[in-house]
């Protein structure tokens, strides 16, 4: 198939990839709609069933993920099909990885938020386990399609900014996580973030690959 080398193109996927950050970054809104849960749990009790607006963080998360998995469609059918693409392909391809998982993830919300309730533990909630499952694979897919990259571009200040960042609140969100606090999970809002910075500017990213090629 004919590569678009137009600036429409790309100008197109990149405000797709901001939108999906901007939506997958949504947990700002729980300080005001739902502070209790914000302040004192993961932000994946936001999405819990009975909470308020919970409605709203499950629709962000989903739409975040199609709208991934539309700009990973676009670069794979337009650039990455070919094996002289390979290792951008994999990079592209753990990106959508990260669109299933946080869907899914999303549509399987957990029924209780701890912190706030007396939770049975994952032997006794399965869904419980699966939504856990899937949530880290979409965390551990992102980062991958990050480190990919990076591995292959160390000189890209950016990629060396995220690089550290995913590091450093990855580690302490997964300890947050296991243990978590009476003050929230607070780490896991910058690591967030951080994902959502990386969904933003994956297109130029790739792009700017695929010219050095």
């Amino acid at each position: 198939m004919p590569q678009p080398s137009n600036a429409r193109f790309w100008l197109r996927l990149q405000i797709i990839a901001i939108l999906a950050a901007v939506v997958y970054s949504s947990w700002p809104l729980g300080y005001w709609l739902n502070p209790a849960v914000s302040r004192n749990s993961l932000a994946s009790g936001l999405e819990a069933i009975g909470q308020p607006y919970n409605w709203l963080f499950i629709g962000g998360d989903v739409l975040s993920g199609l709208l991934i998995l539309v700009v990973g469609w676009q670069l794979w059918l337009h650039y990455l099909s070919g094996h002289r693409h390979r290792y951008l392909a994999g990079v592209v391809l753990a990106a959508v990885g990260f669109g299933v998982g946080t869907i899914v993830d999303a549509l399987l919300p957990e029924r209780c938020v701890p912190n706030l309730q007396v939770c049975p533990n994952f032997t006794q909630d399965h869904l419980l386990l699966v939504h856990g499952m899937f949530s880290i694979l979409a965390a551990l897919v992102l980062f991958v399609s990050l480190a990919w990259l990076w591995w292959r571009e160390r000189s890209n200040y950016l990629l060396n900014l995220l690089m550290v960042g995913y590091i450093v609140f990855g580690i302490i969100s997964l300890l947050e996580a296991v243990q978590p606090g009476n003050t929230g999970n607070w780490s896991q809002h910058y690591y967030i973030t951080l994902s959502s910075v990386w969904l933003a500017v994956l297109p130029p990213v790739v792009h700017r690959s695929l010219k050095r090629l």
